[in-house]
């Protein structure tokens, strides 16, 4: 079997195998659907292959898909792939384990258009297939892939028809893509490594009759540096040629690099490094010298050139020049390996040094906050106790006006009326930071969305108002503050939505991710007020609540508009990009 990677399939996979193919990520794939009665239970891996002979010829490795049908088939050897499509590949086995204990029967969206003939296969028909069914299955779940369109329908018509529960448990193509690419991934890996493999050992053929030389070159292979490897190179090619002289000159990216001499410093002159390592004298022999020049190669690139001269035999130069090509080649190799090697090194490097400086930043930040909160809390505690005296100062004045202790004077009564008024608001303000300190000094987290709503509704006055939550299911990745996101809509419908009657949070798909939109029956904002009232300061209570909301949101990518029209009411969309929330269990 040599070429190409192949996967026969159930033709009940059809649809999702070629969605598959069709993402073009698979570039070396060959595909072939088998019938879905193809007798598992009663044949052999060598009867199963009867009619797919061309995978055996041209595939080196086989992954077989099936729809539970292929669990008697015992793989011939690890060119071939027989997962447990349902329970390995689409769903965690833990989950699959529970559902089959709970005595449910797994499908996928092909085996529901073709119910009948799936059960015509097992040999049962008419009424005897439903009553296997009912006698044997305590409820259908449907892998749903999200392929086909009505597998939803057929899903609940079948249930109907047999009076079985259902449930659909979307999975979508992914676990199938990326479970075929990590075989697809697996395969390509073993064909580099055997190119490897077969191109060393071209090598070390091709200087079978040089046992010092094999020696040597399979030292230089291992070599980390690129020095070394060229020290070594020198050294070889001194005990094959016993030149007089001899330099390399290092090139990379067509840029001349180190040039190593032998005697030391002897190709350092400028004029004379021109001269030998120049292009034109590349792959020659240098009659005049005594000598020959020959371009160190790895690809098709140059990464040297290597200059004798001074050879001890002149007369047989173009034979050293046939045989300094093998050893080129193997030090081409070494050479570009070591420069491979350098440069992983110094990415690691770097990497460690980024890491390592995030790291401090990141510390140093988590310290600053920490610091910047307990200075906030005493700073907010010491400006509240102020707060609470000036407050009460205000309020004995104020009654002594109202009762006539002091001269009640009219400007003076309308000045403290303002002034206790100011002090309020700044004490609502400074007791509104309280809850808002802590913004994106944690980790962001995934959080239920539903639950979040629930427990932000039990803290307002909503028991005149009914309140939908249509986001079941949902889980965001958030700051841990979004509770308060949801909180400060609801909060503001009340506060301003004057007499409303009901609120709802509504989740659905949005193109690049998903949207939760959030209404009520009030009043509504005008329009020139939609993008103002997210500034800092804008509003009739602090002025901070939605300008925060969008902070907290805007920390994981999340973006919040108001849409709605002013006398119909509010219409706040959050939308959530794709990778910052999930559904679990919901066809949300």
């Amino acid at each position: 079997m040599t070429g190409k990677f192949g996967v026969l399939y159930c033709e009940n996979l059809a649809r999702e195998m070629a969605a598959v193919v069709a993402t073009g990520e698979f570039l070396e794939i060959l595909t072939e659907p088998f019938r879905m009665d193809c007798g598992g239970r009663r044949a052999g891996w060598d009867r199963f292959v009867i009619g797919h002979s061309r995978f055996q010829e041209s595939c080196e490795k086989v992954c077989v898909l099936g729809c539970g049908c292929l669990k008697w088939i015992e793989p011939p050897g690890p060119a071939v792939v027989i997962p447990d499509l349902m329970r390995e590949v689409l769903l965690p086995v833990p989950l699959y384990d529970a559902c089959v204990r709970e005595g449910a029967f797994m499908v996928i969206p092909g085996m529901l258009s073709r119910w009948s003939e799936y059960l015509a296969g097992l040999g049962f028909e008419g009424e005897a297939a439903g009553e296997f069914c009912r006698e044997s299955i305590r409820k259908i779940v449907l892998l749903d892939t999200g392929i086909d369109p009505e597998a939803s329908r057929n899903l609940a018509a079948l249930g109907d028809d047999l009076g079985i529960p259902i449930e659909r448990i979307p999975v979508g193509i992914e676990p199938l893509q990326r479970y075929l690419a990590l075989q697809y991934l697996q395969w390509r890996l073993e064909q580099e490594k055997k190119t490897y493999r077969d191109s060393i050992a071209a090598a070390n053929q091709r200087s079978a009759d040089y046992a010092m030389t094999i020696d040597i070159l399979g030292r230089i292979t291992e070599l980390q540096s690129e020095e070394t490897v060229a020290e070594e190179m020198l050294d070889l090619v001194t005990v094959l040629f016993a030149p007089a002289r001899i330099g390399f000159a290092s090139i990379d990216g067509g840029e001349a690099g180190r040039i190593i001499s032998r005697p030391p410093g002897y190709y350092d002159a400028p004029g004379r490094a021109a001269e030998f390592f120049a292009p034109e004298t590349r792959n020659a022999i240098l009659s005049d010298r005594d000598g020959l020049s020959m371009e160190v190669r790895h690809k098709n690139q140059c990464v040297g050139v290597l200059v004798l001269e001074g050879l001890a035999v002149p007369h047989r130069a173009a034979e050293y020049l046939s045989i300094s090509r093998s050893v080129t080649e193997v030090c081409g190799l070494a050479i570009a390996n070591a420069r491979t090697y350098q440069k992983l090194q110094e990415a690691v490097m770097e990497r460690d040094r980024e890491i390592g400086e995030r790291m401090r930043a990141e510390k140093a930040l988590r310290e600053a906050n920490r610091k910047l909160n307990t200075l906030s809390s005493i700073t907010r505690h010491d400006i509240l106790n102020q707060l609470a005296a000036l407050l009460g100062y205000l309020e004995i004045t104020q009654m002594d006006l109202e009762s006539g202790r002091l001269p009640a004077d009219p400007t003076l009564v309308r000045y403290v009326a303002n002034e206790l008024q100011a002090a309020r608001t700044i004490q609502r303000q400074v007791e509104f930071t309280r809850f808002y300190q802590d913004i994106g000094v944690k980790e962001a987290e995934w959080h239920d969305a539903e639950t979040l709503i629930r427990q932000a509704a039990e803290e307002l006055p909503l028991s005149e108002v009914r309140v939908d939550i249509g986001v079941t299911g949902l889980w965001v990745y958030a700051d841990p503050l979004i509770g308060k996101v949801f909180y400060n809509l609801m909060e503001n419908s009340v506060r301003h939505g004057g007499d409303i009657s009901r609120i709802s949070f509504l989740g659905s798909r949005a193109e690049g991710g998903l949207v939760i939109t959030y209404t009520d029956d009030g009043r509504g904002i005008p329009a020139a007020d939609k993008e103002r009232i997210f500034r800092k300061g804008f509003g009739k209570n602090t002025g901070l609540g939605l300008f925060l909301t969008r902070e907290i949101l805007a920390i994981t990518g999340i973006t919040i508009n108001e849409t709605g029209v002013e006398g119909e009411g509010v219409r706040f969309e959050i939308f959530i990009p794709e990778g910052e929330y999930r559904l679990v269990g919901s066809d949300t």
